[in-house]
């Protein structure tokens, strides 16, 4: 579906992280942080822009004025858990709020303005679609994830060498498996099916993404 595109690399990753912390009091710096959130992440298409995106800010200002409105680790696992239904991943991992509160505790340290501390309740609208974007391009929660978050490092205590910004070319049989069903599964969608699919993932997630 080459309309609707996205993507979060680590170019994307340290964009948003250098973005100025901001605090959002109103609907109009909500719709901002998000436009400028998706621009680095390349986010176009009819969809995503013109659905996604104004709920998307919605939820964030939702998120800002009541911290309750943060969306659980758990919710992330089950959104994770049903794409990897929905795309047919031969042998997928199938995570836990616990999982996801290991992958975020990692990222945090490495990215604090985008992956919120194991210290908060949750995350942010935005911040949960990014990890839960993650959480697919890897196909799980990575080991070396894991094994870092077991030394429990503090948000922003480690600084990612150029060295170590490279993708891996050659990703296990489980992260291909992931990665080949996600491409093969967009290609085949409509632009119904991913109003389809983002209504699912809204509901998955609950109302911080626009359900009632």
């Amino acid at each position: 579906m080459a309309s609707e595109q996205g993507y979060v690399n680590i170019r994307s990753l340290q964009g948003i992280n250098s973005l100025l912390p901001i605090q959002i009091t109103s609907l109009e710096e909500a719709e901002s942080y998000v436009e400028r959130v998706a621009d680095l992440c390349g986010v176009q298409g009819p969809v995503l822009r013109g659905e996604l995106l104004p709920r998307l800010a919605k939820a964030e200002l939702e998120a800002a004025q009541d911290p309750s409105q943060l969306i659980p680790d758990d919710r992330v696992a089950d959104a994770f858990n049903f794409l990897s239904e929905e795309f047919r991943v031969p042998h997928p991992q199938r995570l836990t709020g616990t999982d996801v509160l290991q992958f975020r505790t990692a990222m945090a340290a490495i990215y604090p303005l985008v992956f919120s501390g194991k210290d908060v309740p949750g995350s942010r609208p935005t911040q949960a679609l990014i990890m839960l974007h993650q959480l697919i391009f890897n196909g799980g929660v990575p080991e070396g994830a894991k094994k870092f978050a077991q030394r429990d490092p503090r948000p922003g205590s480690f600084k990612v060498r150029a060295a170590r910004s490279t993708v891996d070319r050659n990703p296990d049989l489980a992260v291909r498996e992931f990665r080949i069903a996600s491409m093969n599964y967009f290609r085949g969608l409509n632009e119904s099916g991913m109003h389809s699919l983002l209504e699912s993932i809204a509901r998955i997630m609950a109302y911080q993404l626009g359900c009632e």
